[in-house]
């Protein structure tokens, strides 16, 4: 349970990893270990069974920019986003806004891009030091890449017309109310080019994967010729629709309803097309953003929940067959423990158990200090109460469990076994964290970034120790570290078995793990800072409706950097959009969440060392605009 006594109880907990260090590279694949016959590790997944092509996101530059986008986010953006906008320049989250600015990027022109020239040696930029050279040439072979986006534009009237057509043609009437529909059109219609929206469909499949409990991947079906929609059936990834309703319903910010009060035929259209749609599925929410989905059921709240995970570490080993004590006394583990770890200072040790279906399950225990209870070369036994002699103490850790279709799922607890959404930075930070982190190591979305690449080996050094110190210990003890803690061999062939698994369910879904996190990405994108121009996209208006509500209050101060081509962050966007769209658009409905637009912002992430219940933004309502604001068409 989350409680405030069990929260300030271990508001100094370290938790993480199996490893969080510099990602190596993804060796070959191996053979499944849970693969009894010829057939791929992880079967594919067989789509809704109706007419449209199942897809999986094919190879092409979306790798290149990925690597190039990671290494602006490390370097760059903490001085150059909405919330720092050091030297004039707040854009540099924000690859749409930079292209259309024609100067800090220009298309297939390194030389003529200020995000190209500005780095040293011929700039000064970073501040804080030249950049590799290697990465400057990264990012130069980038932009040569790039190609002016003509965008063609799907308005929302349209894609209710698309999905209207696949259920009717394509879904049986006994599987509508399993089916949902995920969009990535704002992101097109910003100008989003084909790179990036190539990572964000890899980043959709990961995600549906990685919340699925189905043995057989997950592939959504593309229903348009731009793969801009796509077709999910709820029962494929074993989620109940009311949970997943529920989930939705708390938390989805851009939840609308078409209502015919207008005399315009578009409009009508849409109207009619949404109940019919509201109708057959049984929900008011049949059609998600997905970039938004990808960004927030990622997040600790979401995650858990769509991911059932049970209300502590001690439901969730329940569910998955998992006994530690158990295990422990009767040599079912396997471990590694090593002195430095990556993340924190102290040592660490990582353990190997079997679910009841024969999957890994991985935990890592973690300490906040190195006195004698806490080092693990002198106490290599335990934890406490699992050995009379030699036990450790730790404060908390990470668990990773296998998911049967071999992608990885995350938990973060502490000794105790209370689960937690992040990590206190005093002790755990994430380097290379999105700008709103604050460099916290959050669960779901920076775990599946750390292990993007899947399991982290660390070479065990507590066996050797035992061996050479063995004057320390009793012959009992030495005989109990040996067995607990294997010749590396047999523990490096364990993880690359679990890894193998892994790696084969990511290359059916087209991700290469040696390449960087799609999620971690198109997290990024969604929250990056806004321009002007994604605002009136997000709100479905012209650009003269923008102009128009920024005359007024609360836009007029709380959106001011708008009225200079400036930009504002999402939960400043978050806090009015529902009243803009109130106010600018007249043939929608809009129906706040429940429980509130959830996003990681600066100030959640400083409230709360080791929880995020309080990262919720609510909609200001109550203010009037002045009526001359003209009414916004529906695009």
């Amino acid at each position: 349970m989350r409680t405030n006594s069990l929260i300030s109880l271990w508001i100094y907990i370290i938790f993480l990893v199996v490893g969080c260090e510099k990602t190596p590279k993804a060796p070959g694949l191996g053979t499944n270990p849970y693969n009894t016959g010829n057939a791929q590790a992880v079967p594919t997944g067989t789509g809704n069974q109706q007419t449209g092509t199942p897809e999986t996101p094919s190879d092409n530059p979306v790798d290149l920019q990925a690597e190039a986008l990671a290494i602006l986010d490390k370097a760059c953006v903490s001085c150059h986003s909405a919330t720092n906008i050091q030297g004039n320049f707040g854009s540099l989250d924000n690859v749409e806004a930079m292209l259309a600015s024609g100067r800090y990027l220009v298309a297939g022109s390194p030389e003529r891009s200020l995000v190209y020239t500005k780095l040293a040696p011929v700039g000064n930029m970073p501040p804080s030091g030249a950049l590799k050279p290697e990465e400057v040439a990264t990012i130069k072979n980038w932009i040569s890449s790039l190609k002016a986006v003509q965008v063609v534009p799907l308005r929302d009237t349209q894609v209710l017309d698309i999905i209207q057509r696949d259920i009717q043609t394509n879904v049986s009437v006994a599987d509508q109310d399993q089916i949902r529909y995920f969009s990535f059109h704002i992101p097109n219609n910003v100008g989003t080019n084909e790179a990036g929206l190539e990572s964000m469909r890899k980043a959709f499949f990961k995600v549906v994967n990685s919340l699925s409990r189905s043995p057989v991947l997950v592939k959504p079906v593309a229903v348009d010729p731009k793969k801009l929609i796509y077709r999910l059936k709820l029962d494929e990834m074993g989620i109940p629709v009311q949970l997943f309703e529920e989930v939705i319903t708390d938390f989805y910010p851009f939840s609308q309803q078409f209502v015919n009060n207008v005399s315009d035929a578009t409009a009508i259209q849409a109207a009619q097309n949404d109940q019919s749609l509201r109708t057959a599925t049984g929900s008011a929410n049949y059609l998600i953003r997905a970039d938004w989905f990808i960004a927030t059921a990622t997040l600790p709240l979401p995650y858990e929940r769509l991911l059932q995970l049970g209300a502590d570490q001690a439901e969730l080993d329940a569910q998955l067959g998992v006994n530690i004590v158990d295990n422990l006394a009767n040599d079912r583990v396997l471990r590694s423990g090593f002195k430095n770890s990556g993340v924190s200072s102290q040592n660490r040790m990582i353990e190997r158990h079997s679910q009841n279906n024969g999957l890994s399950y991985w935990i890592s225990y973690d300490f906040a200090r190195l006195d004698q209870i806490e080092n693990l070369f002198a106490n290599p036994l335990g934890p406490t109460g699992t050995s009379p002699s030699k036990a450790f103490q730790h404060d908390g850790g990470e668990i990773i469990f296998q998911l049967p279709n071999g992608m990885l799922a995350y938990r973060l607890v502490n000794n105790a076994g209370v689960i937690l959404d992040k990590g206190p930075t005093s002790i755990v930070k994430q380097n290379d964290a999105p700008s709103q982190f604050l460099s916290a190591i959050v669960n779901g979305v920076s775990c599946m970034n750390c292990h993007q690449a899947g399991l982290l080996y660390k070479k065990d050094e507590v066996r050797a120790f035992a061996q050479a110190n063995i004057a320390s210990f009793s012959q009992t003890e030495v005989e109990r570290i040996l067995t607990l803690y294997p010749e590396e061999r047999i523990f490096k062939d364990a993880m690359d078995k679990d890894n193998a698994f892994y790696y084969n369910a990511l290359k059916q879904l087209g991700i290469d793990p040696k390449t960087p996190d799609p999620v971690n990405q198109a997290f990024r994108f969604f929250n990056r800072s806004m321009s002007k121009n994604d605002v009136k996209e997000e709100l479905g208006v012209s650009e003269a409706v923008v102009d128009s509500l920024l005359q007024n209050e609360p836009y007029r101060t709380q959106w001011a950097s708008l009225r200079t081509q400036g930009f504002i962050s999402r939960q400043e966007f978050s806090l009015l959009q529902n009243q803009a769209l109130e106010q600018a658009r007249i043939e929608i409905n809009v129906a706040a969440p429940v429980v509130g637009d959830f996003l990681a912002t600066p100030d959640c992430m400083f409230a709360s060392q080791v929880q995020m219940d309080n990262c919720l933004i609510q909609n200001v309502d109550g203010l009037a605009l002045a009526p001359s604001v003209p009414q916004g068409s529906s695009k």
